[in-house]
């Protein structure tokens, strides 16, 4: 090859070079856009995870919220989605998509399982498909779509809770904190704005101190039928009755009032005694209802008075959830039977201090008559004819008549299905008050407040724990 053709030859190879560079230069620009995309696109992917996770955290919140109501109120349907809109916006707040999840939320209640289903969906518009002068169309969705679900369980069950409080001379300056606290508990179990008739909580209020006030239902447990009731609106306990065949062990018992029926008319021993005027006026009992405001009308007005009978709170608490009781009490106040799997009875059983009262019925006793005056006074012994019943009072102790009874009465209820929560109001977790109160509680449910806030916190950690066993069960 000669000299000028390796020259040609040299700038031919050096001409196709040149050419390669240029065509590189448009390729390289290309893979630079394409990273770019690519990155972005792992952006928007990383968005829409975070979006789905925060859609997935307030769908649980939703679900869990419409089952807490669920649990205690019997919703409508313009509830629900009141409920779950309102916990999504509390939730999604700053959320781009809060409004579609809103519009996509789709719910489902199974009744006869306690399930609530929840789910939504919604999207993200993606930012950086379209860079370069590409079409988003052509690279890839104008959106990312994402949607979770959420399932949460609610109870199926209805509650029946009766609160048992210490009323006694020795909560006077305590009174405002135990309105506080029973009235929180019931702000928890039965919210504001819930209709009674949707409610799945009943409440009864059982405040006690010599006895409790059973206000216009006193008369019918006392025997008035048979001319046996007094002017006392206050009730205490009753006994067991031997007719001299028989012996009715009824006073650990809720047998109905009117069980004896040997005779007509009974015995007056065999109902229910007054024997003292001590109960507190304006502290009266309420049986079961789901009427908040005849509760909280109730609460307000509780009055401490008296001495304390601790056993008579616990005996009236018991009827109060006992089906054999239900003629005693308004037709929206009877107790459902012990046999309906569907509704659970609880009880808190509250007090500050020791027992220290019990009832006696007698029939006979010894009084001591005098006459005449000065040196001609003369006095005399006589057994007279009584029949009726006798306050008896009684040191403080954890083994006298009053706290054994009460002890007694405690395991029969928690033998009968009644799940029962101990409050012990006090300091000294050894006093004859806070052992009665461990006694009488079910496993895990005695509490002992040592303050005010303390005895409210209770109250409120109660109410919460009711609403998880029901949940739970």
């Amino acid at each position: 090859m000669s000299k000028r053709q390796l020259i040609r030859c040299h700038k031919l190879v050096r001409g196709l070079v040149d050419d390669s560079k240029a065509a590189v230069l448009p390729i390289f620009g290309v893979m630079v856009l394409l990273m770019i995309v690519i990155a972005g696109a792992a952006i928007d992917i990383s968005r829409t995870v975070a979006a789905r996770e925060k859609l997935s955290y307030a769908l649980d919140a939703a679900g869990l919220a419409l089952a807490t109501e669920l649990s205690t109120t019997t919703l409508k349907e313009s509830d629900i989605i009141e409920i779950l809109s309102s916990s999504f916006e509390a939730n999604l707040a700053n959320a781009e998509f809060l409004d579609e999840a809103i519009k996509n939320l789709k719910y489902e209640i199974d009744p006869e399982n306690g399930i609530v289903s929840v789910s939504s969906t919604a999207s993200l518009e993606n930012y950086f498909l379209g860079m370069g002068g590409y079409s988003i169309k052509d690279i890839g969705p104008e959106v990312f779509e994402f949607g979770t679900a959420a399932q949460v369980s609610y109870s199926r069950y209805d509650v029946e809770l009766a609160l048992v409080l210490d009323v006694t001379g020795s909560m006077s300056s305590d009174m405002d904190t135990l309105r506080d606290a029973s009235e929180g508990l019931v702000d928890i179990l039965i919210p504001e704005g819930t209709d009674e008739s949707d409610s799945k909580v009943r409440i009864s209020l059982v405040p006690y101190s010599q006895g409790v006030n059973l206000g216009s239902y006193a008369g019918k447990v006392k025997g008035e039928a048979y001319g046996y009731a007094d002017s006392s609106v206050c009730v205490t306990e009753r006994q067991d009755y031997d007719d001299g065949s028989e012996e009715f062990k009824v006073k650990y018992t809720d047998n109905t009032y009117d069980y004896y029926d040997k005779v007509n008319p009974p015995p007056k021993d065999t109902f229910y005694g007054g024997g003292s005027n001590n109960c507190s006026r304006d502290s009266k009992m309420i049986p079961l209802t789901a009427e908040r405001k005849t509760l909280v009308d109730a609460i307000k007005a509780l009055e401490d008075n008296g001495g304390t009978a601790g056993q008579t709170g616990v005996v009236w608490g018991w009827n109060s959830l006992s089906p054999n009781y239900s003629e005693v009490w308004p037709s929206d106040s009877k107790p459902a039977l012990y046999s309906d799997d569907d509704v659970l009875k609880f009880a808190i059983i509250m007090t500050d201090g020791d027992n220290n009262r019990y009832y006696d019925f007698v029939e006979q006793e010894n009084k001591r008559y005098c006459s005449g005056w000065g040196w001609s006074r003369t006095c005399w012994n006589q057994t007279v004819d009584v029949y009726d019943w006798r306050e008896k009072s009684e040191s403080q102790s954890y083994s006298n008549n009053s706290s054994t009874d009460q002890r007694e009465l405690c395991k029969a209820m928690k033998e009968a299905g009644i799940k029962i929560f101990g409050v012990y109001f006090g300091t000294n977790n050894s006093s004859a008050g806070s052992k009665n109160m461990q006694a009488c509680a079910s496993d895990g449910n005695y509490y002992q407040a040592t303050s005010s806030s303390e005895l409210i916190d209770a109250f409120s950690y109660i109410a919460k724990k009711i609403q998880l066993i029901h949940l739970s069960k």
